[in-house]
């Protein structure tokens, strides 16, 4: 996922190729013009969210049913996030 999400190139409207290091992280970091904010952005996700997600969606299966094997049955996140309101904490 990760080569996937690092080697993606999209290409603008007039034929120049853009990969995330340096062009596109250079553009969402220093243009304030919502209209190639906005293209940037979703060339990017279009060119490489249908590719990882169906990886992203078996990793995250997988990281479950070894939460379950190591006998983590309960939601750890709810736990995580609302332990500072309890009174033991």
């Amino acid at each position: 996922m990760l080569s996937m999400y690092s080697t993606a190139v999209v290409t603008d409207s007039q034929g120049r190729e853009y990969g995330l290091h340096p062009e596109l992280s250079e553009i969402m970091s220093t243009s304030r013009d919502y209209e190639e904010l906005e293209w940037a952005w979703k060339a990017w996700r279009d060119a490489t969210g249908p590719a990882i997600k169906p990886l992203y969606t078996q990793l995250v299966g997988k990281m479950n049913q070894a939460a379950l094997d190591n006998g983590n049955h309960g939601n750890n996140a709810r736990k995580q996030c609302c332990k500072h309101l309890t009174r033991d904490h």
